[in-house]
């Protein structure tokens, strides 16, 4: 399947994996940066090789490989997209059921009730049995690994505004729980683009074997569909359907 998307930037992205690009043979995929963006060629792609690229000025690029890549390899770059900010990085990959045709990069627009919902998102997280008061006292959707296990436990609606409680648990005894260093979300807008963007996150202390965590996010209008994905520091997570239900409950 061809597919559009639009990619924000996360806050720390030396700290988090790198951004995906889908690719497939044959594919040409248009990487755009929105304005003010306008980052310089990497050099890793001064040379070509696996992937040719052209740069179509005014920070738009198109990548076409020359063959699919194996599910073990990856090609890496690094943009620097503005005087002292961190490089952005890039993972370009094969997925047998998706390829973008067109990616656009830009930065998170910033929320006028971040503060606020930062604010309810720590009261969330500092209650003792926060989920028992929150709309879908429920799992809705189970992250496992190796040695631990994540799930969202429940999740409170405020209008666009979400704040899910998670918690994860290491399956061994002694060893501390999976490192989680970013959740993303990923909805689908009316016009069959997928957004993807960084969520808020609060962390709550870490025990010897626990971990709670709360995700908050503002679904965009129009949007349907949102799904969550978890990382670690150089392991991006899937996306899970957040939701059972189409749309989130109103107040």
């Amino acid at each position: 399947m061809l597919q559009r998307r639009t990619l924000m930037i996360p806050s720390r992205p030396m700290q988090v994996p790198p951004l995906e690009l889908h690719m497939a043979a044959g594919v040409a995929t248009l990487v755009r940066f929105e304005a003010p963006l306008r980052p310089e060629v990497p050099e890793a792609m001064r040379e070509g090789g696996l992937v040719a690229f052209v740069h179509m000025g005014e920070g738009a690029w198109v990548f076409v490989p020359s063959r699919d890549l194996t599910a073990d390899e990856q090609v890496m770059f690094t943009f620097v997209i503005e005087a002292g900010t961190q490089p952005l990085r890039f993972v370009l990959v094969t997925r047998r059921d998706v390829a973008d045709v067109e990616v656009r990069v830009a930065r998170a627009p910033v929320s006028a009730d971040e503060d606020g919902a930062q604010l309810v998102a720590r009261s969330l997280l500092d209650a003792p049995d926060a989920h028992a008061t929150l709309a879908l006292p429920q799992e809705v959707v189970k992250y496992n690994s190796r040695d631990s296990r994540g799930r969202v436990d429940s999740v409170l609606w405020m209008g666009r505004r979400f704040f899910a409680t998670m918690s994860v648990r290491s399956r061994k005894k002694g060893a501390p729980p999976w490192k989680l260093v970013q959740a993303r979300l990923r909805a689908t807008l009316a016009d069959g683009v997928l957004l993807e963007w960084p969520a808020q996150l609060l962390s709550g202390a870490a025990g010897p074997r626990h971990q709670r965590h709360i995700v908050t996010g503002l679904l965009p209008e129009g949007a349907s569909r949102l799904e969550l994905a978890l990382d670690g520091e150089d392991s991006p997570g899937p996306f899970r359907p957040l939701l059972q239900q189409e749309e989130p409950p109103r107040p």
